[in-house]
């Protein structure tokens, strides 16, 4: 039972009038909570709240089948020069079909995995459009690209608009 009175903070003539009877709060709260803690008996008895969530969370993430692919993320390094961008890939069949290239901006990736699945992949900055190379070791494919060191920067005049000039026009 939960002691309603002794932590209600309103008078006791108020508590007389019947509006918040005990047993009906309680009624109302475990129709309320019903369904929506977890069936399993022995995870209400433990105490220990992280090793609870941890064990939803595994179980929630276990229901997400990921599908595998034939290959990995792929990973971007920053020289002062250059840009690398490092993607492994599991069979040299898969090598074979791969189409790659490149804009000022983004890597493009063509049959990744060998059913026609497309990826690009955004550089953290823009690089020369010609001067890239890509090699093939060890399962891992490794593109180089140069940075751009010259951005092109076009002035941009401002044009002023007078409130006096357009009435003068409009009148």
């Amino acid at each position: 039972m939960i002691p309603w009175n002794k932590m209600f903070p309103f008078p006791k003539d108020y508590m007389k009038d019947d509006y918040l009877k005990q047993p009906d709060v309680e009624k109302w709260l475990s129709q309320s909570m019903k369904g929506k803690l977890p069936l399993n008996h022995q995870m209400l008895n433990n105490t220990d709240f992280f090793a609870q969530s941890f064990e939803m969370l595994k179980h929630a993430q276990g229901k997400k089948k990921r599908k595998k692919s034939n290959y990995d993320d792929p990973k971007i390094f920053e020289t002062h020069q250059d840009i690398i961008v490092r993607i492994p890939i599991q069979s040299e069949d898969i090598l074979r079909k791969l189409k790659t290239s490149h804009s000022c901006n983004t890597v493009f990736l063509d049959d990744v995995d060998g059913n026609g699945k497309k990826q690009s992949i955004p550089l953290p900055c823009m690089v020369k459009v010609n001067s890239s190379k890509a090699q093939y070791k060890d399962g891992i494919l490794e593109i180089t690209l140069k940075k751009e060191t010259n951005i092109p920067v076009t002035k941009l005049p401002i044009e002023r608009i007078d409130k006096n000039k357009r009435k003068n026009k409009e009148g």
